[in-house]
């Protein structure tokens, strides 16, 4: 398998594992779709005419102040919350320096979005992933899509809901007394 067979059969998987809607803590419910090769942007600039480009921000085109993500769960109104980068087979430290800046940068657009690593084809996160991470939510290390995909779902869930609570608060919904980022981890094989 490559990693593009991989990203598809992770997407179909995630999309029936996740269903078109998600409840929220709160008793909300949220519709999400799973969608491969969605670009996000990166950077907004304003032009000589003080128009802001890119101008359509529901359709940005990469290479045109947006990266393209290989996984991107949005609500049915098109706003992204989870964006997920694949590698199948371990990362190397050049790809999670490379893909760490690259959630930052979303990020710095959409501040609720949540960003995660799916290693594919491994059973465990290289520790260089936890040396050299600045921008990623989770990670997770996915040997097959058949194997705890379950898990994997749940994790996203969670960071569907951690992007929603911090819309809420960019709405100025929520007056804010405590924010905390708890660190789940479970060991290979167990």
């Amino acid at each position: 398998m490559n990693e593009e067979e991989f990203k598809k059969r992770l997407k179909e998987r995630l999309q029936r594992e996740l269903g078109d809607e998600i409840e929220l803590r709160d008793g909300r419910r949220v519709r999400v779709k799973v969608e491969t090769n969605k670009n996000l942007i990166y950077k907004v600039v304003v032009n000589e005419n003080f128009e802001f480009e890119p101008n359509n921000p529901r359709e940005p085109r990469r290479g045109k102040y947006a990266f393209q993500t290989d996984l991107l769960i949005r609500r049915e109104d098109d706003l992204p919350l989870v964006a997920i980068e694949i590698k199948y087979r371990s990362p190397n430290t050049h790809h999670i320096l490379t893909y760490s800046t690259k959630a930052q940068e979303h990020k710095k657009i959409y501040p609720y979005l949540r960003y995660g690593l799916v290693i594919g084809g491994e059973n465990r996160i290289p520790n260089r992933f936890f040396t050299h991470n600045i921008g990623f939510d989770f990670a997770y290390a996915l040997n097959s899509v058949d194997d705890n995909i379950e898990d994997l779902a749940d994790i996203i869930k969670k960071q569907i809901e951690s992007a929603n609570l911090l819309l809420q608060v960019l709405r100025r919904e929520n007056q804010v007394k405590k924010f905390s980022t708890i660190v789940e981890l479970n060991e290979s094989g167990r």
